[in-house]
């Protein structure tokens, strides 16, 4: 049983800027942008790009979609493993 717990901001920081994650976050991202090419009308560009801020992300974007764009590209997400929110959860 827990009598303490400290987080460890340093070593979950480490964690978000190694090699590994950035290499776990591209995979998603690129399997996203996979499954919503699949998903979406041939004249929809799907783009991957890879972010590193202050941490390891990446981001998947759709031009030239329609209104079902944006109902593809949660699919997608979902299909790779994502937790997707609609709405931002309330605080």
């Amino acid at each position: 049983m827990f009598t303490s717990f400290r987080l460890d901001r340093k070593g979950i920081g480490e964690i978000l800027k190694s090699d590994r994650m950035l290499d776990a976050i591209n995979e998603t991202a690129v399997n996203v942008a996979a499954n919503a090419r699949g998903r979406l009308p041939s004249k929809a560009v799907v783009t991957f790009r890879p972010n590193i801020t202050d941490r390891q992300r990446a981001s998947v974007t759709v031009t030239k979609g329609d209104q079902s764009t944006r109902a593809a590209l949660i699919s997608a997400a979902r299909a790779a493993g994502l937790e997707v929110h609609e709405n931002p959860p309330a605080h």
